[in-house]
């Protein structure tokens, strides 16, 4: 009997052993108890749709005009290209909230330039505007300040202008073919620059 015993004291020996390198102080959880697991947070989603300006805020996502190769041209064809270019991206950057490209191809003191910078820049946003010229003339004479001048017509598409707090401030129903339009501008170093632009 007493090698049985002592198997049994060893046997006993062997399972304290056992019970205290697993963490014989720490608890058992109690049934039905969730166990704590750490969870990633979910990856804020970008709506990268393009969303045009719209009653409710400036558009999202809206692709830049691009510059025409004609616009390149110190030609007729050229100034006539980048006219037009201007106006898309006027009315770009009124719909946007996004200045940059206008001020990249407007002089520092032209005042209709500046104006509708002036409206980006104060947080309104512009619903629905576009301009197209046509019948567009020029023979690239320099004025004394070394300008070409352009004349042109100019249809506005209906559109309505909001402010920074979302309040209509303008309604308009657009204009066809009104008074002649003229454009000055510079081609320095490979590139046009509007100068000033108004009624001819």
């Amino acid at each position: 009997m007493a090698p049985r015993r002592s198997l049994l004291s060893i046997l006993a020996l062997a399972s304290a052993l056992a019970l205290s390198a697993c963490g014989g102080n720490a608890q058992p959880s109690a049934p039905g108890t969730p166990i704590a697991t750490e969870t990633a947070s979910p990856t804020p989603t970008v709506d990268t749709r393009p969303t045009p300006a719209n009653s409710t805020g400036p558009g999202r996502n809206i692709p830049k005009p691009e510059l025409p190769e004609a616009a390149k041209q110190n030609t007729k064809e050229g100034f006539e290209a980048f006219t037009q270019y201007w106006f898309d991206t006027a009315a770009y950057s009124l719909a946007t909230g996004d200045k940059t490209a206008l001020e990249a191809i407007s002089a520092d003191d032209c005042k209709l330039c500046n104006g509708y910078i002036a409206d980006v820049a104060s947080g309104g946003w512009t619903v629905g505007i576009t301009w197209t010229t046509s019948g567009f003339v020029s023979d690239l004479t320099l004025d004394p300040l070394g300008q070409a001048v352009g004349y042109f017509m100019l249809d506005e598409s209906p559109s309505q202008w909001y402010d920074a707090t979302g309040k209509l401030t303008n309604d308009r129903s657009g204009v066809s073919n009104g008074r002649p339009k003229a454009i000055y501008a510079s081609f320095i170093d490979g590139a046009w620059m509007a100068r000033q632009l108004g009624q001819a």
